[in-house]
């Protein structure tokens, strides 16, 4: 009976993992201990035990009680699960096998993986059509020979992976699960996104994977955060300012014409110190998502700093705080900038940028001001880099470093040394990371 309640919880918390949910080992015994202290028999009751040892968030409940009615259903309602399965895997090798017959050069099935085939098969029939004819357009060109098979092979992955990209809620929805389990694979065929965990799932996307569809929700979600960080730093501002300190010195001194009597109390005045702040954001390449979004954010913030100062650079430095108006439309603000830009895009030279920051705005670099730099610190001239940071970190009161890249790939990049050597860096690839970096540990 043990061996098998452990077997089940395992499964069980391995589904929960594919799911989102994140379970530590620690969670595990949690629930083990749990389940032995309640009547097995009683559903209600091991359900709430799960719950309490498994899920840490609000946005789990919806997942985690899906998961355990499709989990712990009765025989008859995973025999119909698996069914449903194992039609929708039918389907699915019907729509790869029409893709196969599509997709062919010269009498040829083109090299393409499952599931650039799937892609193939789950967009608009019009596309669909579209690259047909230009495989037998390019087929029937002049000395087109078999060699030029890898060329047109490359060019429809880039046409798949785009379609990947804008179709990607669909896809993921559509795409049949492949664990070793079957039965697993039967339970998440079944499940059903949630709006919280959809917000969820979000919040720890990382932003360059943010599909083009779901970028309003994500903005909104962005948009709330801020405005959550605000009225909880407010709300300290307000508490600070009442928060007063009796001055002796002048209490004593006030109350002389008195005789000493201590009619009168005066305190010391306490002004909270907004933060000034200098954003650096990299627009090279990939980094232009994260730009965007770090942008937004920090601009929400504009009641709780005392100064916003904006920048991107690729190649070289560009001022963007006059585009900013608050109030505005943010999305119309970026696709100006964008337009307007001479550096979006382009490659990465930081220590130009940095150059130019210190020579064109030295009035900008005070005592007062935190620089905040957005970057995967892939850029040329390193030393240079790390030499003019170095000059600018002596002017201002600190350097914080938002670094996109995971902060599991920081060991394979000897750049993130160089600059983590110099100034406080911080992981900062998710909407998450980018409100704690800002709640924990500059707007504090």
């Amino acid at each position: 009976m043990t061996n098998r309640l452990e077997v089940n919880l395992v499964r069980f918390v391995h589904l929960l993992r594919l799911m989102g949910l994140r379970i530590g080992i620690s969670e595990v015994i949690d629930a083990l201990q749990a389940l032995q202290e309640v009547d097995l028999a009683e559903r209600e009751a091991v359900r709430t035990a799960l719950q309490a040892a498994l899920v840490k968030r609000p946005a789990e409940q919806a997942v985690f009680a899906q998961a355990f009615a499709r989990f712990f259903a009765s025989p008859e309602a995973r025999a119909a699960l698996e069914q449903e399965y194992a039609e929708k895997v039918a389907q699915q090798q019907e729509m790869l096998a029409q893709a196969a017959e599509d997709l062919q050069f010269h009498g040829a099935p083109l090299a393409l993986s499952d599931e650039e085939k799937f892609i193939y098969a789950s967009i608009p029939p019009s596309a669909q059509q579209r690259m047909r004819e230009y495989i037998q357009r390019t087929a029937e060109g002049k000395r087109v020979e078999s060699n030029f098979r890898p060329v047109l092979e490359s060019m429809l992955r880039g046409s798949l992976a785009f379609w990947r990209k804008s179709l990607r809620t669909e896809l993921d929805q559509l795409l049949i699960p492949l664990t070793d389990d079957e039965e697993l694979n039967a339970l998440l065929s079944s499940m059903e996104e949630q709006p919280e965990a959809a917000a969820d799932a979000l919040l720890t996307e990382d932003m360059r994977n943010i599909a083009e569809k779901d970028l309003p929700q994500a903005r909104a979600l962005l948009q709330k955060l801020a405005r959550q960080l605000v009225t909880k730093i407010e709300r300290r501002y307000r508490q600070g300012q009442r928060r007063q300190q009796l001055d002796v010195r002048k209490t004593i001194r006030h109350n002389m014409r008195y005789g000493g009597s201590l009619f009168k109390l005066r305190y010391r005045s306490h002004r909270q110190q907004k933060p000034q702040l200098l954003l650096l954001c990299d627009v090279s390449g990939s980094m232009a998502r994260y730009a965007s979004f770090v942008l937004q954010f920090i601009y929400s913030m504009h009641s709780v700093v005392s100064s916003i100062e904006g920048f991107v650079f690729a190649e070289d430095l560009e001022r963007v705080t006059d585009y900013f108006q608050y109030g505005g439309d943010f999305a119309e603000t970026m696709v100006e900038i964008m337009n307007r830009s001479q550096e979006w895009g382009r490659g990465t030279e930081l220590a130009t940028a940095l150059q130019s920051l210190r020579t064109k705005y030295p009035h900008l670099l005070t005592g007062q001001t935190y620089l905040l730099i957005v970057s995967d610190t892939k850029t040329m001239k390193v030393t240079q880099a790390v030499q003019e940071l170095a000059e600018i970190k002596r002017m201002v009161k600190d350097v914080v470093w938002l670094n996109t890249l995971p902060a599991a790939e920081w060991q394979d990049h000897s750049s993130v040394k160089a600059f983590q050597e110099l100034v406080r860096m911080y992981p900062c690839n998710t909407l998450l990371d980018l409100e704690q970096v800002m709640r924990q540990k500059i707007i504090t």
